[in-house]
């Protein structure tokens, strides 16, 4: 095959990258076409400039690696894939970028590294998922106070409706979509310049028995923002399970779209919503 087409095998992201080289090349003003060099390619400032330049992408995995497996049987759609890392020994990497964040390491883990990145391209923070069921799921790490925690912030468009997950991993099958990384996720999000209220929508997991979510979805409805709520057919703790169970993205939004409320209505949807 081809260099390009191989490319775009192994790092669809990458192959972006040199098509737009190609691109430049065939409209400068030499005639000379130089081979293509993959080390002379831009990369996004979030690698360059981070840890994450350490990391292989999730698309760079062979296709039976423990990890890339994880994440096609979770069905993260391939575009993410470039966006989502590896680290074969979390913690042991952490130390690198914070020393001592973990102390007397002796057990250390593989976990799939979700960047946090802001609108210029910065990589201010990671959630690190851990793969065993006796662990603890996610642990996130902030390399810059100073920046909102949300996941998502480098794509969204704060002047369209803007979906916002509790998990980075549900925001990937909405369009336009961001995620809390913090327990003040509500908070930041009321803050952030740019952000219309009656453009947010937000998307809490099908937990309607967890009084931890139904109280901050009090909380959100009262601050005036957008809330979706589950409809009792649907069995699926969140959207992830529900892509896995056989529903499609589109349908999952068509159904978010159909129950959404704010203010009143969203009082007395969260009183029949709720359950003892």
């Amino acid at each position: 095959m081809s260099f390009g087409n191989f490319l775009k095998i192994i790092d669809s992201e990458l192959h972006k990258e040199y098509v737009q080289e190609k691109f430049i090349e065939k409209n400068s003003s030499s005639n000379v076409v130089s081979k293509p060099d993959i080390t002379q390619i831009v990369r996004p400032k979030y690698i360059t400039n981070s840890p994450l330049k350490k990391l292989k992408k999730v698309s760079q995995l062979d296709w039976d690696h423990p990890v890339k497996r994880y994440v096609n049987k979770r069905l993260i759609p391939t575009k993410f894939h470039a966006k989502l890392f590896y680290a074969p020994k979390f913690k042991n990497w952490v130390n690198e970028i914070i020393p001592d964040k973990f102390e007397g390491v002796v057990h250390d883990e593989p976990r799939l590294i979700i960047p946090l990145i802001d609108q210029e391209e910065n990589c201010f923070g990671i959630q690190g998922r851990g793969f065993r069921a006796d662990g603890i799921r996610y642990i996130t790490i902030i390399f810059d106070d100073t920046k909102p925690k949300i996941y998502g912030l480098d794509a969204v468009n704060l002047n369209e409706r803007v979906y916002v997950t509790e998990g980075p991993i549900d925001s990937m099958f909405l369009p336009n979509a961001i995620a809390m990384a913090g327990s003040d996720g509500v908070r930041v999000i009321d803050g952030l310049a740019g952000a219309n209220k009656s453009n947010v929508v937000f998307v809490y997991d099908n937990e309607p028995r967890n009084k931890d979510i139904c109280r901050i979805m009090d909380k959100v409805i009262e601050m005036g923002y957008n809330v979706a709520f589950w409809p009792d057919h649907i069995e699926y703790k969140d959207i992830n399970d529900m892509v896995i169970g056989g529903l499609k993205p589109a349908d999952i939004k068509l159904i978010i779209d159909n129950n959404t409320y704010v203010d009143l209505q969203a009082k007395m949807k969260m009183v029949t919503w709720r359950k003892s």
